[in-house]
């Protein structure tokens, strides 16, 4: 179990490790904030939200942190720049954690990235994320800005259905190498229940081949199951909010992408006691986890 082929590389993004061998470090749990839906933004076009509501919502995945020993991530949406630059300026005065940005079009992404550098904060930046999709400009931003974090998105009509993302892989890495990109997280893409299966077959594949940090969205899977609510009480809706989420740590995930970040306090515990279990793993090899592991801190 877990005897990859690769050796698993190790990133450490403004203070936060993310990869290596299942149960050494701590899932990284990355949630989102002003998606569209986000009932806390009033005027996504502009980034105008309630900064008090928002506010809490950070400060309560800080304490599951600190609860759990499981690092937060805030994946940042936003639909244009001047949202995306309103957005980053609370994010970085209201907490330290590294930032996923998750900007809609393109070129707006650029333009991001270009303001984050202005500021001074490229350091905590994670652009999520390239795809077979991405143009020139966006490696040019890279450059330009020296971002140094990024997640590859392994989706492609071509290899929805396959866990084999290498192509998609060996095509991406090189070029955002030569952008200048040193920390690469391998997202293998969840759309529906279907491509969770794949896409977890797939964070193996790639970590015993190439050793990446991998995760995924899986609450993707979650958003497409459209008569859940219907079918099932709400202790049967939480109990598969839970596995959703937790499934990627128990096949070696790195992150989770786990949706709203105001569900923090459903997800982390689930992902903490896999963590917990799998530290077992290194202690066997006579690997000891930090003390701010899972391990010392759920019991």
């Amino acid at each position: 179990m877990f005897d990859y082929s690769a050796k698993q590389k190790t990133y450490e993004i403004h203070g936060v490790k993310i990869g290596g061998e299942p149960g050494l470090n701590p899932t990284v749990m990355v949630g989102s904030l002003f998606y569209s839906g986000d009932k806390n933004v009033t005027d996504p076009s502009k980034g105008v939200f309630d900064k008090a509501a928002t506010g809490r919502m950070i400060l309560e995945a800080e304490e599951m942190t600190e609860q759990t020993g499981l690092p937060s991530m805030i994946d940042l949406v936003a639909e244009n720049t001047e949202a995306a630059a309103r957005y980053l300026e609370f994010v970085v005065e209201t907490t330290d954690m590294p930032i996923f940005l998750d900007v809609v079009s393109e070129g707006a992404q650029a333009e991001a990235l270009g303001y984050a550098e202005e500021i001074g904060v490229i350091d905590r930046i994670i652009l999520n994320s390239l795809s077979p999709h991405s143009g020139d400009p966006i490696y040019e931003a890279i450059k330009d800005a020296k971002l140094k974090s990024s997640v590859i998105l392994t989706h492609s009509t071509k290899y929805l259905l396959s866990s084999n993302k290498d192509p998609i892989i060996d095509e991406l890495v090189p070029k955002a190498e030569a952008a200048g990109i040193e920390n690469i997280l391998i997202d293998t893409a969840v759309l529906d229940i279907p491509t969770l299966g794949i896409s977890a077959k797939a964070i193996d594949r790639v970590k015993d081949k190439y050793g990446y940090p991998c995760g995924c969205g899986a609450h993707n899977a979650l958003a497409s199951w459209k008569r859940l609510k219907e079918k099932y009480t709400e202790d049967a809706q939480t109990m598969v909010k839970g596995v959703i989420n937790a499934l990627p740590t128990a096949i070696g995930a790195d992150f989770v992408l786990f949706g709203p970040l105001k569900g923090a306090k459903q997800y982390y515990p689930a992902v903490a006691m896999i963590d917990a279990a799998y530290s077992q793993l290194m202690m066997e090899k006579r690997i000891r986890p930090e003390r701010s592991h899972p391990r010392f801190k759920i019991g």
